[in-house]
């Protein structure tokens, strides 16, 4: 599998992982409509992200490819590290399987391309 389908691959399973924390309602931590900094910091997250597919889509910058596959390998271990945390309540198998899959389609672009 090429390089590029790997970080689609990546971004499109961080993408959805997000989408489900921004719009299930048992997600608790960014579903307080009273509280305007979690809403400030959850739409805070559009610009940036699209920032960085947008640049790591037309530069074809290897550094943000890079970055991007980096955090989703970080990010398998931050849920993991506070999977009992109060406010992480994703738990689900849907969950845990676009969690992962973003971590292994990350890890495996991080491989040197002969090594595959």
């Amino acid at each position: 599998m090429g390089t590029d389908r790997l970080y689609r691959l990546t971004a499109a399973c961080l993408i959805v992982h997000e989408l489900e924390v921004v719009f299930l309602p048992e997600w608790t931590a960014f579903h307080d409509a009273s509280n305007p900094v979690q809403q400030i910091i959850m739409l805070a997250h559009v610009p940036v992200i699209f920032g960085m597919l947008i640049a790591a889509e037309l530069t074809r910058r290897i550094s943000i490819r890079v970055g991007i596959c980096m955090f989703a390998v970080l990010h398998v271990g931050l849920h993991w590290v506070y999977r009992n945390h109060p406010f992480h309540d994703l738990s689900s198998a849907t969950s845990w399987v676009l969690i992962l899959l973003a971590g292994i389609f990350g890890a495996a672009y991080l491989v040197p391309e002969k090594a595959r």
